[in-house]
C-alpha cells in the first residue's frame, strides 16, 4: 500500500467507534525498506479507571508501515484534518535524542493495549 500525508484511513475500530479514522500526517522514509507512518487517531475509544469508556484524540501516533498497514482497513474520501497539535508532536518526536522510535504492532482502537502489546513484543524478543 501507498500511504501519504493527508489520507484517512479506517481501522479495526471496536463496536461502536467505526467512525474513528487514523489520519497520516507524515511519511519519514528512510530508505525503501524503512518507513515510519505518523499519524493521529480520532474519535478513539479511552477506558476510564471507573470503567466508562469515552472518546479521545491522539495527537501523534508514529508507526512503521506495517504496523499502519496492518492496522487499517480502508482508504477514506477527502483529506484528514489532523489534531492542532500534530505539527508540535512531530517536531518533538523529530528532535528527540533518544531516536526516531515507533510502535511496531498494529493500532486497534485502545492506545493502552498498544503499548502492551508493544511491550508484550519486546519482551519476546528479548527473551529469545
Amino acid at each position: 500500500m501507498n500511504f501519504a500525508a493527508g489520507q484517512s484511513w479506517t481501522y479495526r475500530a471496536p463496536k461502536g467507534f467505526e467512525a474513528s479514522r487514523l489520519l497520516i500526517g507524515a511519511v519519514a522514509t528512510f530508505d525503501r525498506d524503512r518507513n515510519i507512518v505518523c499519524c493521529a487517531a480520532i474519535h478513539a475509544p479511552r477506558r476510564h479507571a471507573d470503567g466508562h469508556v469515552d472518546m479521545v484524540t491522539i495527537p501523534f501516533l508514529p508507526m512503521t508501515d506495517a504496523a499502519f498497514c496492518a492496522s487499517v482497513v480502508e482508504l477514506c474520501d477527502g483529506a484528514a484534518e489532523l489534531p492542532d497539535d500534530f505539527r508540535a508532536k512531530l517536531s518533538e518526536w523529530s528532535n528527540d535524542p533518544k531516536g526516531l522510535t515507533a510502535f511496531t504492532v498494529p493500532f486497534e482502537g485502545s492506545l493502552d493495549q498498544m503499548i502492551a502489546n508493544q511491550m508484550a513484543e519486546i519482551a519476546a524478543r528479548s527473551a529469545a
